[in-house]
């Protein structure tokens, strides 16, 4: 499985959150801390502020912070928020109009299906708690 660098980015964006509990952080901050884009760095935090996984104020008070407390936060529902399309993977789409000869009978996508089941399973399992660094 792979993930986009979106969600990548929005688990680093909550882990650096966390990790700076009680004070407001700026985007230019976390762009600068891990090197990242920061025009893309802003598209990630719109859309998990959108969702109102991160809170976000302008000006001179404004900043980052998370609205609820880490162990609250499920790696699982970030990944699906992020991600544009995580059916993807076990659809058989078709292309240049050409639908597969093997859709009846391919046992592929079934499993491409519990493996997915299988991996979100573990990720609905685990919270942004789970993955803080511990030497902090």
């Amino acid at each position: 499985m792979r993930l986009t660098l979106h969600t990548d980015y929005a688990i680093r964006v909550l882990v650096y959150l966390a990790c700076n509990e009680g004070r407001r952080v700026s985007v230019h901050e976390i762009s600068t801390h891990h090197g990242i884009s920061h025009n893309h760095l802003v598209k990630v935090v719109n859309r998990l502020s959108n969702s109102g996984i991160v809170e976000a104020r302008r000006g001179r008070s404004g900043g980052l912070h998370l609205p609820r407390i880490p162990q609250d936060i499920i790696i699982g529902d970030i990944v699906r928020l992020m991600e544009a399309d995580m059916q993807a993977i076990v659809s058989c789409q078709p292309e240049n109009g050409q639908h597969c000869v093997l859709a009846d009978i391919c046992r592929l996508r079934h499993l491409l299906s519990r493996s997915l089941d299988a991996f979100m399973g573990v990720l609905d399992q685990t919270t942004l708690h789970d993955i803080m660094p511990r030497n902090i």
